[in-house]
């Protein structure tokens, strides 16, 4: 690589380095693959995927291409994001033409798209994935674009984890918050009611039942209110019974008819 490409990409590196613990997790990872296309030497397109259990799906992709190869290994189940991604091992295709392994991929790949070698490396982090740079040209690949696409590998892995470690700080916040209403409103049911904890808790959740809500909308608007919420009469089942007692009550008297 000559000097002024490594002194741009240093830049580059240094400000993916500096956003990722300030700017949004997707448009940096939106960024890494830009960077994958511009810079590592025979790649065309790149993208993202994640392996949830037996679930896989493409997070991100450079363009269309990299959505339809994802798409191929996902529907195969093979391939290298795949193995990548499960295995944590960097796997290098060189020409699909004349691949071995992955067949039902490699063959659709090449009957799909012009690409002919790919590379996928596991991305490190809770989630399984893998960063993947698809290259149309054989053996696009050479040693200079694998440390490349590792530096851009290593910089995605981090935002992964952040955004994994963000996301759990998230959900343990929101179970904390729904937990402390519940106690909240127990603490509430026992005081006015005079009725032990299971009692209180039983009460929640007839409530919620007969409402037809969560447990813990039933349990702010306790917090909110001090009492529990009126569950509304059955507007069904009261019409049901007038008409009922219309149609067996009284008969219209009918006018005699004439002597």
């Amino acid at each position: 690589m000559e000097t002024d490409a490594m002194v741009e990409l240093s830049r580059e590196f240094a400000g993916i380095a500096a956003e990722i613990h300030n700017g949004d997790g997707g448009t940096v990872l939106r960024r890494v693959l830009d960077l994958a296309v511009k810079h590592v030497h025979g790649c065309t397109s790149a993208s993202i995927a994640v392996i949830n259990g037996a679930h896989f799906r493409t997070l991100l992709a450079s363009d269309e291409v990299a959505e339809r190869l994802d798409a191929l290994q996902f529907e195969f189940d093979q391939g290298p994001a795949v193995q990548a991604a499960r295995t944590e091992v960097t796997c290098l295709l060189f020409d699909v033409q004349t691949e071995p392994r992955w067949r039902r991929f490699v063959d659709g790949a090449a009957t799909a798209t012009a690409v002919r070698s790919a590379l996928s490396l596991p991305l490190t982090g809770e989630t399984s994935a893998a960063l993947t740079c698809y290259g149309e040209a054989a053996a696009a690949f050479d040693d200079e674009a694998i440390d490349i696409a590792t530096i851009l590998a290593a910089h995605a892995s981090t935002l992964l984890a952040l955004s994994e470690a963000s996301d759990h700080a998230a959900n343990l916040e929101t179970a904390l918050q729904h937990s402390r209403e519940i106690g909240a409103a127990l603490g509430i049911l026992m005081a006015h009611r005079k009725v032990t904890q299971d009692d209180a808790f039983a009460m929640l959740r007839r409530a919620s039942q007969n409402l037809h809500r969560k447990l813990r909308e039933v349990a702010a608007e306790v917090v909110e209110t001090g009492t529990l919420p009126e569950v509304p009469a059955p507007a069904a089942a009261d019409k049901s019974a007038q008409d009922g007692s219309a149609q067996h009550g009284s008969a219209v008297p009918q006018p005699s008819a004439t002597p």
